[in-house]
């Protein structure tokens, strides 16, 4: 399905004409109907305030070809998921390109670290037993 489809099935659904959905976004009702026709798509924050005000998420009504229901996008929205394994190393990941610097001085501190041990070991003050 396309947007627009969605845009049409949720209003229609909704039993809101054009003109009412237009005057909600504060928009032309020509907006709205080019919207539905697939010929312009709305700026992102009307897409935003079409997704709250049919309980949609902005995912469900922006992918192409998705044909999940209103209703499952709610649920799946509303219900908390566990983290994927995936998810998880993308996190990672995303935080690794965007803090990779922090990595850097916890290193330089564990270093920092290490040679006071060894430091302080060469001069008797610490007394570890390496086995």
């Amino acid at each position: 399905m396309t947007f627009g489809e969605k845009l049409q099935k949720l209003r229609q659904k909704a039993a809101m004409s054009q003109d009412a959905l237009a005057e909600r976004l504060d928009v032309s009702r020509q907006a709205v109907s080019r919207w539905e026709r697939d010929e312009t798509m709305p700026e992102t924050d009307k897409v935003v305030a079409l997704a709250d005000l049919f309980g949609v998420t902005t995912d469900y009504l922006l992918r192409q070809g998705t044909k999940e229901e209103p209703q499952a996008a709610q649920a799946t929205a509303a219900a908390p998921q566990k983290d994927s394994g995936r998810e998880i190393l993308e996190r990672l990941g995303y935080l690794a390109k965007t803090k990779g610097y922090l990595l850097g001085w916890v290193l330089i501190g564990w270093g920092v670290l290490d040679l006071v041990i060894l430091l302080l070991m060469g001069l008797g003050v610490l007394n570890f037993m390496i086995w």
